[in-house]
């Protein structure tokens, strides 16, 4: 599988599960995973970690496993994360502090939008890129008001 710089992860090193991650790829092309487990051989930019650990460019290592996306949720959002406004324009998580959440403005990822409650956020129809979209239950009823059609259910 192959990751992108930033990416959030999850994975064991050695025995020791690290469950807060993220991706970063050197100028040269070097993968690291950055977290504050393990150390390692030093990464460019660790993206805020305490350490890093060098992957090959297959993002494979001695001692690795399990290496996969994790998925983002508003419990946690974090610092760089991407989310999506109501029109899809991406916005960089600048800061959080508890409920609340900097985020900059639209593709202007230096420049602050203002500080926003993860809920005000929700509420005006922002996403986090990478998540998994939540799941409606609806009935055959509900399905037909909103489609317009008639379903056949025998």
């Amino acid at each position: 599988m192959k990751f992108n710089h930033n990416d959030r992860v999850t994975c064991s090193i050695f025995g020791t599960e690290i469950t807060d991650a993220r991706i970063s790829i050197n100028k040269d092309g070097t993968p690291h995973i950055c977290q504050n487990e393990k150390n390692g051989s030093p990464a460019e930019d660790k993206l805020g970690y305490k350490y890093s650990w060098t992957l090959n460019n297959d993002f494979a290592a001695h001692g690795l496993r399990d290496l996969k996306l994790a998925t983002p949720t508003w419990d946690t959002l974090q610092w760089k994360d991407i989310v999506l406004d109501g029109g899809g324009d991406r916005r960089m998580v600048l800061a959080v502090s508890n409920d609340m959440a900097c985020v900059s403005h639209a593709e202007d990822f230096e420049t602050a939008s203002g500080w926003y409650h993860k809920k005000e956020l929700q509420h005006m129809n922002f996403t986090i890129q990478g998540a998994v979209p939540a799941v409606e239950e609806i009935t055959v009823t509900e399905a037909e008001a909103r489609l317009g059609v008639k379903i056949k259910t025998d």
